[in-house]
């Protein structure tokens, strides 16, 4: 059995990794309701249900660093997981989502 275990980073790690890590790749996987109504600034935004189309065209970026985040950390999970099974080895997620992040002060788009 191939088991992938969660890794989770804060939000105090994340804003730094965001602005010296220009290969990261954040992934909100809100809807897209939800991320207009405010993001971290450089998030991109890819829904759940487009996760799996997503990673196919990654490919050549499968070894970059991709956190995943939602609003707080149910579907940064579960976009971590789909990342994972489609061969991104290098996921984690935001723990506490854009509500830990606004909580620590960090602006939203």
């Amino acid at each position: 059995m191939n088991e992938t275990s969660t890794n989770y980073v804060d939000v105090i790690d994340l804003e730094r990794l965001l602005r010296e890590d220009s290969t990261l790749i954040l992934i909100d996987a809100r809807t897209s309701e939800e991320f207009a109504g405010g993001h971290v600034a450089g998030a991109i935004n890819v829904p759940i249900a487009e996760l799996g189309n997503f990673a196919q065209k990654q490919r050549d970026a499968s070894t970059d660093l991709v956190v995943t985040m939602c609003g707080s950390t149910g579907r940064g999970e579960k976009a971590a997981t789909i990342l994972n099974s489609h061969g991104m080895a290098n996921v984690q997620v935001m723990n506490g989502g854009l509500k830990a992040w606004q909580e620590a002060g960090f602006p939203v788009t």
